[in-house]
């Protein structure tokens, strides 16, 4: 290749003379800002038109097909004043990859110098300091042929005295992976956690289908993937709290549960009637149609099936909220539980269809009317199995391919 071309390439490649305007440049590099929200809003707006239609056999997934939809809307919205303004786009973002590069560019040598500059002699470290300052100088004004200049000739001031320090793109590639790896481990173990609820032991106050976020921080860090906790719990767990946690009798799995008591209480359940030391809970029959639709994901062959319902609001401590009951009474014999130091006792809201700590001695093979031993602990969570405090929606998938819009971003009491 001759000389004239390789000028020519260096000129189609850089950007040259002077950068385009600021209002330009600052939206082009900030257009995600834009972006983001209004894909996310599309994609919504998507999901609202097409809810009342059966996706699930439209490969590969209802969601991936929504989103296409949205991105090829966002496409056509960003695309027509990109073909209308191409050059001046194209100029912006060129300028917007020539400043980036030279920012990192004197990053890189900085560290280097830093680290390696006292091996060098006085005059390679005059050298280094120059060319380093004459990028940052171009770098705050607006001659782009400035700038490719200086880089040039710091590029090669470092390959004549710092070659040695400099780091190897599958280095560099490691450590930004290596790091943005670490900090997702350090917000899923100590910060909010997702979950999915596949079952319908908490309707009405969570569906089947309901993706939330869970505050971690409230009971205690945990091990990232193990159920081994370490530290203290910054506060006590509280009657009326929604929380996760490892199932005491099979710890491969997670339960999503209401506290009906703490430490100390004495729980007694008589038929519907739920007792916390002697005091009955505030309880009183909701406005409204009571209908739900469940569904069992982790039963095999399981089918969405419409449930007709009586609905109650109830109060336990701080928190006001809803349970629901089967049409026809549901005769318990009564039940008397006394919860230990470090436990809590946990109930569903859909009472009548949730596997919680009133039955738990039944799973052990007690019989159902046999009151557990005062010592016994089968029927309480630990503290140290309380993986947190459940936060709010963030999606609601329901029947079919629908989304149940109305819940997003609501927070759970």
């Amino acid at each position: 290749m001759s000389e004239e071309e390789k000028a020519k390439g260096a000129e189609v490649a850089l950007p040259s003379g002077q950068r385009p305007p600021a209002w330009l440049r600052v939206g082009l590099d900030h257009l995600w800002v834009l972006a983001l929200p209004l894909l996310l809003g599309l994609f919504l707006l998507v999901v609202h038109f097409t809810n009342h239609i059966d996706l699930t056999e439209v490969p590969p997934h209802p969601r991936i097909v929504q989103l296409a939809i949205a991105l090829a809307i966002l496409s056509v919205l960003f695309g027509i004043p990109y073909l209308m303004f191409r050059q001046i786009i194209d100029q912006t973002r060129d300028d917007l990859l020539l400043h980036r590069d030279a920012k990192l560019s004197v990053r890189d040598a900085e560290r280097r110098f830093a680290r390696y500059g006292k091996l060098l002699k006085p005059e390679a470290r005059d050298a280094v300091s120059a060319a380093i300052a004459a990028v940052d100088k171009a770098l705050g004004g607006e001659d782009n042929d400035e700038l490719i200049k200086t880089l040039h000739g710091l590029d090669q001031v470092l390959n004549k005295h710092l070659s040695f320090a400099r780091k190897s793109p599958l280095q560099e590639y490691g450590e930004s992976i290596g790091g943005a790896v670490l900090i997702a481990l350090l917000l899923r173990a100590f910060t909010v956690e997702a979950f999915k609820i596949p079952s319908g032991s908490m309707i009405p106050t969570l569906q089947v289908g309901d993706h939330i976020f869970v505050n971690k921080l409230l009971f205690g860090l945990r091990i990232p993937f193990t159920n081994i906790k370490f530290g203290h719990h910054l506060r006590e767990p509280r009657r009326g709290e929604v929380i996760v946690f490892v199932f005491p009798h099979d710890q491969q799995k997670d339960f999503i549960k209401r506290i009906a008591a703490i430490p100390g209480d004495t729980v007694e359940v008589c038929d519907e009637r739920v007792s916390i030391n002697g005091k009955p809970l505030f309880r009183e029959p909701a406005s409204g149609i009571c209908e739900y639709d469940d569904f069992d994901e982790e039963r095999p062959g399981a089918r969405w099936t419409h449930q007709i319902c009586r609905g109650f609001r109830e109060k336990n401590g701080n928190e006001t909220y809803r349970v629901v009951q089967d049409v026809q009474p549901s005769l318990h014999p009564c039940q008397s539980w006394v919860v230990p130091p470090e436990h809590v006792f946990v109930m569903g809201d859909n009472r009548d269809h949730s596997h919680d700590s009133r039955f738990w001695c039944e799973q052990r093979g007690l019989d159902g009317s046999q009151l557990c031993p005062p010592a016994d602990k089968v029927s309480f969570v630990p503290y140290e199995m309380i993986k947190g405090k459940a936060w709010f929606i963030w999606w609601s998938a329901g029947k079919a391919s629908s989304v149940r819009l109305n819940r997003l971003f609501t927070s759970i009491h």
